[in-house]
């Protein structure tokens, strides 16, 4: 197969590879780390959040606990006039 770009100007330290290792990181889920899990976990069961847990776990915690929150509200307030009707048998 045909490449574009020999190996030593695709290698490390180029502008390929560095696009390849970002696109990469962009696209690919990562493992979340145990302050993490434990914040999702709290979030989803509605408890309070640690003051101890690093930056990424405070932002996990507080953007579930939100659209915990926006689902909840929307549950609760129904969208449409048609979510309102009776069905009749």
């Amino acid at each position: 197969m045909f490449e574009l770009w020999s190996p030593e100007i695709s290698g490390p330290g180029t502008s390929a590879y560095y696009r390849k290792t970002l696109a990469g990181a962009m696209t690919e889920p990562k493992p979340l780390t145990y302050d993490e899990h434990k914040a999702a976990e709290a979030a989803f069961r509605g408890y309070l959040p640690n003051a101890d847990w690093t930056d990424s776990a405070q932002e996990i915690y507080a953007r579930l606990s939100a659209a915990i929150a926006t689902q909840r509200t929307s549950a609760l307030h129904p969208a449409s006039k048609r979510d309102l009707e009776e069905v009749g048998l």
